[in-house]
């Protein structure tokens, strides 16, 4: 038997909920295909350049090709000032007539979106030299797959420790929950986290800019490297309440309620009973079908419920997505 019902808004309560989940990495499996998470070294050097070599793990690129997207994407407001370049105000000072009124002040600003985590005011570094003339011309980007981040990162939860040859015995680093990255050892801010984009950038100290380009040129040193955060993604469970009133579903088409007399007749002869006051169909599923009419979703019952003729039915259908 299937019989069509449409919902109302009253019958249908969707409550989103965050669940969150915390991950341990060690060793191999940190960049091993079933996790993905990636360490780059990026360094500023020509694109053509045969310092332009292959970074990363499970997916590779240019080291050139890490700095420049690094750069574009969350510094491009922090190469002149580690605070940020403010938004310029221009002004007018008022001629005699308009033809002599003057422009006193820039009127250009900063046009770039780097992803700010908080209202709070974010230093950040980004060094301008190059390979030839400035001691800091690598960084180091650790990137987390979606999968494994939900939505984002939750603030305070990641933690990378190490051991490279510039940090024998071994190095420390956390973010503050404000978006930033700070070593546990010196507790200076080295770097930044995006949380919303699983990315961990870290530009200022040479020993750790070099990190990535350490761990890159010697796998082994993944055996003393661990990363640990929280992700965080919201689910929302979706509740359905199907509410069959006294009075409906009364009817069968159950093909086993037919009585067949003569072998082979198709008339639709129902059995007695079926056609009695008494007679009380079963639910054993429920099917949910979009505006298209097509299933999007079935509930089974652990038992045959009845449809009462005497009171309200209601089957309350409950799933996550």
């Amino acid at each position: 038997m299937s019989a069509w019902k449409q919902f109302t808004t009253k019958d249908v309560t969707i409550t989103p909920f965050t669940a969150d989940k915390g991950f341990t990495f060690t060793g191999n499996e940190i960049t091993g295909s079933e996790n993905g998470i990636n360490i780059y070294s990026g360094r500023n050097v020509n694109y053509t350049s045969s310092l332009n070599i292959q970074t990363g793990f499970e997916y590779s690129s240019s080291v050139n090709s890490i700095w420049n997207s690094a750069k574009q994407l969350y510094y491009t407001n922090y190469i002149s000032s580690s605070r940020g370049d403010f938004v310029n105000t221009g002004s007018i000072l008022p001629g005699v007539t308009r033809e002599d009124d003057r422009s006193i002040g820039s009127i250009e600003s900063p046009l770039y979106d780097n992803y700010l985590q908080s209202s709070l005011l974010q230093e950040r570094y980004w060094a301008t030299g190059s390979e030839q003339n400035t001691p800091i011309s690598t960084i180091t980007s650790i990137s987390i797959p979606t999968r494994l981040y939900g939505e984002k990162i939750i603030p305070g939860t990641f933690l990378f420790s190490t051991t490279t040859p510039d940090y024998p015995t071994g190095i420390t680093l956390k973010d503050d929950g404000e978006g930033n990255i700070i070593s546990g050892s010196q507790d200076v801010v080295i770097g930044q986290i995006f949380y919303s984009h699983g990315m961990v950038i870290l530009t200022r100290d040479a020993r750790s800019t070099n990190i990535g380009k350490s761990i890159n040129s010697n796998p082994t040193l993944l055996g003393n490297t661990t990363v640990a955060f929280s992700s965080s993604l919201t689910i929302y469970e979706q509740q359905y309440k199907c509410v069959i009133l006294e009075n409906e579903l009364g009817y069968s088409l159950n093909p086993s309620l037919l009585t067949q007399s003569i072998p082979g007749d198709s008339s639709e002869q129902y059995y007695p009973f079926v056609t009695g006051s008494f007679f009380e169909p079963y639910i054993t599923c429920v099917g949910l079908y979009n505006e298209s009419q097509q299933l999007v979703a079935v509930g089974k019952l652990s038992f045959p419920l009845p449809v009462s003729q005497f009171t309200d039915t209601t089957v309350i259908v409950n799933f996550d997505v």
